[in-house]
């Protein structure tokens, strides 16, 4: 997230900061890593998009379970925002395929700066390393002792400690996506604070892993397909899974995350004026055609099918892409997992096939529950009921037609 009032000094203070970081504070292999190598330099990569409250991040923790991937602590969309590439530099969150004024050099290498390795060992290191290069992104107006933070982390000092004698309210980092705050925090950070969740069973990475697949996924990838395809993997291995959600499902819980103190702020657009919602600032993605004023229920089914439209319209840009319906994953993971494996060429996994069994309830806004969008019943469908063509299209395509089988 980002300041939108004064996006280039919180940017420039975050970018000094990291890369005093990335220069003094980070290890001497990672270090290595990011002066050899860029995000591009892995064989292949597994992209996976869908709507925001689609459920990929639930998909996106159980693939990087698998000992033959790589992968981020969260979604990237924070390296993104670090380059300028989102608003107001853009009208919304579509960046155009011939979209060049960035430094694709600096972004390829911070796009790699959190992406560790699977491996069941794990690497204490790894993850002091990330919080490191992630602290800067998430405070870029403070000063903080990153050289203190490093020696506590190590010593197995708790972050939430360390955060609490900064003065820091722990609520800014990891657990803002378990709990709510009493009110919404200001956009005073780039990152995005639900969206971080390392795992244990990660390491930093070594020359051989370029080897293996990259998982990523962020629901801003959604509006960007053919520029990623052009401006950042023009010549890699990308395979692409569309995750689809029926939109009841995904229109409830964007309303809840608006509504919730959780962090999901994503923009300062100017006034708002939705039914429904009292904050002050812009959630989730920002779809073309936004608007300030109307229905916060509208808002949310704008959202949904606009990002599956740009997916469907931007899947031509790369030559393979699996669908895959959330509400398959949900009662049938296995099947629904293995499909994605073979799909991806990634082969076996312990690790994966454990997760698999005990998949991590990860970015909920409630307690998860088939069907809770009926509990607001009326409302969802009062909006379904006024949608426009774009939402027809694209409900038909995904071949959500029958709400009896949303679940």
């Amino acid at each position: 997230m980002s300041l939108e009032e004064q996006p280039d000094d919180l940017r420039d203070q975050a970018k000094r900061n990291y890369e005093r970081v990335k220069n003094e504070f980070i290890t001497e292999e990672k270090q290595s890593i990011l002066s050899e190598y860029q995000v591009d330099d892995f064989d292949s990569v597994l992209l996976v998009v869908t709507a925001p409250r689609g459920g990929s991040s639930l998909l996106f923790d159980i693939l990087r379970h698998h000992e033959g991937t790589c992968s981020l602590d969260g979604e990237h969309d924070r390296w993104v925002t670090l380059s300028g590439i989102c608003y107001p530099t853009l009208e919304s969150d579509v960046v155009p395929a011939d979209f060049e004024s960035f430094d694709r050099e600096t972004l390829l290498t911070n796009l790699l700066a959190e992406v560790g390795a699977t491996d069941r060992s794990g690497d204490r290191t790894h993850r002091v390393d990330n919080t490191l290069v992630r602290l800067p992104l998430q405070f870029p107006d403070r000063e903080l002792p990153y050289e203190q933070i490093r020696e506590q982390l190590l010593e197995g000092v708790s972050l939430n400690e360390i955060l609490e004698e900064l003065g820091i309210s722990p609520l800014q980092y990891d657990e803002y996506a378990e709990r709510d705050a009493n009110r919404p925090f200001e956009t005073e950070t780039i990152e995005d604070r639900p969206f971080v969740s390392s795992h244990r069973h990660k390491r930093g990475l070594t020359a051989d892993d370029f080897e293996r697949t990259l998982v990523l996924k962020a629901s801003g990838d959604a509006y960007r397909l053919p520029w990623i395809r052009e401006q950042l993997f023009p010549e890699t291995d990308v395979k692409v899974v569309h995750l689809t959600r029926n939109p009841a499902a995904s229109i409830n819980g964007l309303y809840d995350g608006w509504r919730l103190n959780r962090g999901f702020q994503t923009y300062n657009v100017g006034d708002l004026d939705l039914e429904g919602y009292d904050g002050s600032l812009w959630c989730y993605d920002l779809p073309p055609g936004w608007v300030r004023e109307g229905k916060l229920i509208d808002v949310c089914l704008m959202q949904w099918a606009q990002a599956h439209r740009h997916i469907l319209d931007g899947r031509d840009a790369f030559e393979d892409v699996l669908r895959v319906r959330f509400e398959d994953l949900l009662t049938d993971t296995r099947s629904t997992i293995n499909e994605i494996v073979k799909f991806a060429d990634l082969g076996e996994s312990t690790l994966l096939s454990e997760n698999v069994e005990s998949p991590n309830k990860v970015m909920t806004t409630k307690e998860p529950r088939h069907a809770r969008w009926r509990d607001r019943e009326d409302l969802v469908k009062s909006a379904l009921d006024r949608a426009d063509e774009t939402y027809t299209e694209v409900v038909e395509e995904l071949e959500y037609t029958e709400d009896s089988e949303w679940i």
